[in-house]
């Protein structure tokens, strides 16, 4: 059986800022024991296993291959303090008093970023006025101004620009209106999973890299065994933290959602002219059409764009003739070359609300975050190291829940791939009658 998420290209050149040696673990090769085995060293699993360490936990961690591989190495990099879903539809999903502390604990998420970087010393952050969303059609722009409204009313700093303000705050007249929402971040996702990765290390978590984990049993006194290649771990409590990148592992952990390839590009380095007249004060732009739009600038003086691409398996890559006129769209006299484009997996749910997942006794998993992972993954490794045994915290931002499975799990990906065509459909239509 394979255990491994074929990945067809390597973590972005753009995000590799740092040397990776210093990352670097040896892998397990002798049985060991420990309180808590994580499994994944991306965001969930490195915010996890701080966690855990610093709770007096003896923690080992498992990373298939480095730390940041998965989709937490690949991500836009915008920090946002809401959801997918709109606050009516989190309501909606799980009731007034879980949906008003879930609303509240993702509106903290930059925060707890922001937290974290300090704390632990992490260079990732770039110097950002926040986020910008424009309403791309005459219709979406009652919808973000009451989002403004909403979030006016409890206090957060977002504001709502007509034509000319939002022109003059992006250098673009592209957009109808938009808000600004001065909370959110943008950093580099890879430095952030390997900075908490570091900081992990420091608070004596064990670390092992190239060691994937194999094979999962529970023992006769409830205890489990973890086998790797050439070693095991014995503990009390293990957390599935790989999201997208689980496969084999667990039985069924990976039909509760289905895998879908986002994907990312840079320019390569602008003109410090032009580059100027571009997001004037470093603000990080999408917009209200359903599929990629994302438009951010790097502190190496490139622009940097979420994509469009082939969403299902490996091949393909990805479509840079529709971001090229995206780009010029939105910054007509802006001259550029690509550089670089990447993917990574992404685990969707099929209603795009992530979970907790309690598997069996002292068996733990997050997954399905939908495209909203940073700040996700950063709270849901913090909600995982108060899971433990057969028992979980009543203040749990999430309900836990069982192993989903979507629905004929082995037709998803054509769902998946007609939902996005649909989506395309949808964009071209509002674009059309802009």
């Amino acid at each position: 059986m394979s255990f491994a998420v074929h990945e067809p290209y390597s973590i972005p050149a753009s995000y590799q800022v740092q040397d990776s040696r210093e990352f670097e673990r040896e892998a397990l090769l002798t049985p060991i024991q420990a309180d808590a085995v994580v499994i994944g060293a991306g965001i969930t699993g490195n915010t996890l296993s701080i966690h855990l360490a610093d709770a007096g936990k003896s923690v080992v961690q498992l990373e298939a291959k480095v730390p940041g591989w998965g989709g937490s190495g690949r991500a836009f990099g915008s920090v946002v303090p809401c959801h997918k879903n709109n606050e009516e539809a989190i309501i909606h999903h799980y009731g007034q008093q879980r949906g008003t502390a879930v609303i509240d604990a993702l509106a903290q998420g930059p925060a707890l970023v922001a937290e974290l970087l300090n704390r632990y010393k992490i260079d990732a952050a770039f110097d950002s006025g926040g986020w910008a969303f424009g309403a791309h059609t005459k219709a979406f722009e009652k919808i973000l101004q009451k989002r403004a409204e909403y979030w006016q009313s409890r206090g957060a700093d977002v504001e709502y620009l007509n034509a000319t303000e939002f022109s003059q705050l992006i250098g673009s007249e592209y957009y109808r209106a938009g808000l600004v929402d001065r909370r959110a971040l943008s950093i580099n996702p890879l430095a952030y999973a390997q900075g908490l990765f570091r900081a992990a290390h420091q608070l004596g978590a064990k670390q092992y890299t190239n060691t994937p984990a194999v094979d999962v049993k529970q023992k006769p006194d409830g205890n489990w065994r973890v086998t790797t290649p050439q070693g095991s771990v014995e503990c009390e409590n293990i957390y599935f933290c790989t999201n997208a990148y689980t496969k084999g592992i667990w039985p069924g952990l990976e039909k509760g959602f289905v895998p879908v390839r986002g994907f990312g590009a840079t320019t390569a380095v602008i003109d410090p002219a032009q580059l100027a007249e571009v997001l004037p004060q470093n603000h990080f732009i999408t917009d209200t059409r359903q599929l990629w739009s994302g438009i951010r600038k790097l502190p190496s003086g490139q622009i940097h764009l979420g994509v469009g691409g082939p969403a299902m398996g490996a091949n393909g890559r990805a479509d840079l003739k529709t971001a090229s006129k995206r780009l010029k769209q939105v910054f007509p006299s802006i001259e550029f070359e690509w550089q670089e484009s990447w993917s990574g997996w992404i685990a969707i749910s099929t209603d795009q609300f992530p979970r907790i997942l309690h598997l069996a006794d002292g068996a733990w998993a997050a997954q399905g975050y939908s495209g909203r992972g940073l700040a996700m993954a950063t709270l849901l490794g913090r909600e995982l190291s108060l899971c433990n045994g057969s028992s979980e915290r009543e203040d749990l931002m999430l309900p836990v829940e069982k192993n989903p499975r979507v629905p004929f799990h082995r037709f998803s990906p054509l769902g998946a791939a007609m939902l996005i065509r649909w989506y395309a459909f949808q964009d071209y239509m509002a674009e059309k009658n802009k």
